[in-house]
């Protein structure tokens, strides 16, 4: 899995520095206040579970960009479906097609495992983003997401 020198790696277990690196990259890009808040016990806990995907692009040993993903059991139909939740590629290395690439090794992943759907928000005001995931052949559909404070 490498391209241009970039190599893809889906994280397993063992890959708790590494996943605390994509973090890092998470909080830099997405422009966060705390560019270091990590927590460490819930990279452990995703990193164990069947459920959840971690796929990284490495430019030797430093990250470059990362995608992650939950998988969603149905009860109303056969199988499951795929939550991209994040995905970022550190702005040095953007426009050399790794957020397609990590879209793609999302996919290759989700077709092994039988899971037949992919489906992310973009908020309506990062057009970048709306721009990004049209051209990849995602087909928009218009929500109205509702949060609630559980406590």
């Amino acid at each position: 899995m490498e391209n241009h020198g970039i190599v893809y790696r889906k994280l397993g277990i063992v890959d708790e520095s590494a996943f605390d690196g994509l973090v890092r990259l998470f909080n830099q890009e997405f422009e966060m206040p705390d560019l270091e808040s990590v927590n460490s016990q819930n990279i452990k806990f995703l990193l164990e579970s069947p459920h959840f995907v971690c796929i990284v692009a490495l430019n030797g040993d430093e990250i470059v960009g990362g995608i992650t993903g939950y998988e969603l059991l149905m009860y109303d139909r056969p199988g499951s479906a795929m939550y991209l939740y994040d995905l970022a590629v550190a702005e040095k290395n953007r426009r050399q097609g790794i957020g397609s690439r990590l879209i793609q090794e999302l996919r290759d992943y989700c077709r092994h495992q039988g899971i037949r759907e992919i489906f992310v928000q973009a908020d309506i005001s990062d057009g970048h983003a709306l721009a990004f995931y049209k051209s990849l052949g995602g087909r928009p559909t218009e929500v109205i997401q509702y949060s609630f404070e559980s406590w």
